[in-house]
């Protein structure tokens, strides 16, 4: 989004081939041989957004696939959750890869400058639950979305076309939301908490029920991808 004051602001900054060089020894090579990557140069966010128009990046949470292009936005300023920011520091590099963080990845200054949500005006949502408004202005509100990963938050981002809601891997297909479609049994064991989880989506279905205008939009999800403007084509 482009915010009035603020400037453009990015949620998560996607994969780089960054993480190819992240998980070439062991044991981080064992990340990479559970998930296939392939990325091409041209889809890197410093390719989608001028690097030096950026100051903010919001991360929903730690994984690789959401934290790749960090090191390419060094004048922004980076937020994410104080859960995060424990997570990041609890776990040893060696074995942090288990949990989906790749600490080679972070710029070097990353832990000593990045804002936490926790820090911005409290809120709270009927359906959402407590958050926080990190401009102060109701642009852009962050509520914990746990389960999948510790500290993940999603977004409720006001738009010119309206708000949209940022899920991050909340859910990784809207059906999820709308038709109660389960998960692959494969990937629940790579969920930080199952039972969050689940929790997580009931919030969510409540949440479309009473505000099914608002776009519930997923990394992941097929659905989302589909409404994805490259940023230069966008007015």
């Amino acid at each position: 989004m482009v915010h009035p004051t603020e400037g453009v602001v990015l949620f998560d900054c996607g994969y780089t081939r960054r993480f190819h060089e992240a998980t070439r020894s062991f044991p981080q090579s064992i990340y990479a041989s559970l998930t296939k990557v392939t990325i091409r140069e041209e889809e890197e966010a410093r390719r989608q957004v001028d690097p030096d128009t950026v100051r903010h990046v919001l991360i929903s949470h730690l994984h690789g696939d959401h934290v790749g292009g960090l090191r390419d936005f060094p004048k922004a300023t980076c937020w994410t959750s104080s859960a995060c920011l424990e997570l990041f520091d609890a776990l040893p590099q060696w074995r942090s890869w288990a949990r989906g963080v790749l600490k080679e990845m972070f710029p070097d200054d990353w832990r000593e400058t990045c804002q936490t949500f926790e820090s911005t005006s409290p809120v709270h949502h009927p359906e959402l639950g407590r958050g926080h408004d990190v401009f102060g202005d109701g642009s852009v509100l962050v509520f914990p979305l746990p389960g999948h990963a510790k500290g993940q938050h999603g977004a409720l981002v006001q738009t010119e076309d309206g708000p949209v809601f940022l899920a991050a891997d909340a859910f990784w297909d809207i059906r999820a939301v709308t038709e109660r479609k389960e998960p692959n049994p494969i990937v629940r064991v790579f969920f930080d908490d199952m039972k969050a989880y689940a929790e997580t989506l009931e919030r969510l279905r409540t949440f479309h029920t009473n505000h099914p205008t608002i776009p519930l939009l997923g990394t992941h999800c097929p659905v989302a991808a589909q409404r994805i403007v490259p940023f230069d084509s966008q007015p």
